[in-house]
């Protein structure tokens, strides 16, 4: 409970800065400032202060930061229309909620095409991503195999019956991974992956990627099945005992027999009737853009999306890269049937 207490701390305190307007306002109300961007965003960091005071300094145009984890975006957007100029989300499965409730509208922005991949973007428009991350195998070296922790069947072994654990589905990546999974294999061999994963899990999904590191913390489990980036987040947060507790688990990048990895999206989207459309879209490509990727990516330790940019040490440490020969739009063709079998699988 220390060490969760304390990485709090560290986020409150580099979350406090703010170039306009910080506020949990709701998005319905009007901005803090009319004549400012809008931006509902679930991060607002130290780096995301710089960039946006960068970004004011070089367009001439204010962003008020208004912080909502994305899947409070989501039920606001399942009540009414959202008023703003555009939104950052934590996964690809919430843009595509908010697609589907009307509350969003296609955009193109100068970066998209020749420096961040299609693969990265929806061709429809709804949606892009400004950076990317991946569900991972964090583990004991000591209690497994090394070999199998690189591949997504590695976790399926028997001698892991009882010793995996797993956050929440709606509160992690896994709806989306699995979306990708049906993309590459069709539903049945996804529908096998997960039944023969339930068998080995040491208590029905429950609670955060922290509640999972945790069980392997303590011993209740050998295998965190999580986002990989939450766990560098916590890793690396600043609190030195954390980083001692942690130090004791290894990640992993896991792929398929084809090497895919099914990589997910941190997405940005533009509202429905956003006051300032043009200068939000400007603000998608200042944050797409070489010089800045490295900086909005690597704050939350996640990969950049713009070709260019290198990922940061840290994040090469692992023994793959999210990414793989599934488009995230491929993906989202598969959500609505992933959500399905995750829920009919875990209920």
């Amino acid at each position: 409970m220390k060490n969760i207490l304390a990485f709090l701390l560290i986020y409150c305190l580099v979350s406090a800065c703010k170039p306009d307007t910080t506020t949990s306002t709701p998005p319905a109300a009007a901005s803090s400032n009319p004549e400012n961007i809008a931006l509902l965003s679930h991060r607002y960091l130290v780096q995301d202060q710089q960039l946006l005071t960068t970004f004011r300094t070089r367009a001439n145009k204010g962003v008020d930061v208004y912080i909502y984890e994305g899947k409070d975006v989501v039920e606001l957007a399942k009540k009414g229309p959202l008023k703003g100029d555009l939104v950052i989300l934590e996964d690809l499965y919430q843009a595509h909620q908010l697609k589907k409730a009307g509350v969003i509208s296609p955009y193109n922005a100068g970066t998209f095409g020749d420096y961040v991949p299609s693969r990265y973007v929806d061709n429809e428009g709804y949606w892009a991503g400004v950076s990317r991350w991946t569900m991972s195998f964090v583990y004991r070296p000591d209690k497994v195999d090394l070999l199998q922790m690189r591949k997504y069947g590695g976790i399926l072994d028997p001698r892991y019956k009882g010793r995996v654990a797993m956050a929440h589905p709606d509160s992690s990546g896994l709806i989306s991974m699995v979306a990708s999974m049906i993309a590459a294999h069709g539903e049945e061999p996804a529908r096998i992956y997960l039944e023969t994963l339930k068998q080995n899990l040491n208590h029905a999904p429950k609670g955060s990627d922290w509640e999972a590191i945790s069980s392997v913390l303590r011993g209740d489990a050998d295998i965190a099945f999580i986002n990989g980036s939450e766990f560098l987040r916590y890793q690396h947060s600043g609190n030195p005992e954390m980083f001692k507790s942690l130090a004791a688990l290894e990640m992993e990048i896991p792929t398929d027999n084809d090497e895919n990895n099914y990589y997910n999206i941190t997405p940005i989207c533009i509202l429905n009737n956003a006051p300032y459309r043009n200068y939000a879209i400007n603000l998608v490509e200042f944050l797409t853009i070489e010089e800045n990727q490295g900086m909005f990516a690597e704050a939350v330790f996640e990969h950049p999306v713009n070709v260019f940019s290198p990922s940061g040490e840290l994040l090469n440490n692992t023994f793959n890269l999210p990414q793989g020969k599934i488009s995230a739009e491929m993906t989202e063709n598969q959500l609505d049937k992933a959500e399905q079998l995750v829920h009919q699988i875990f209920r």
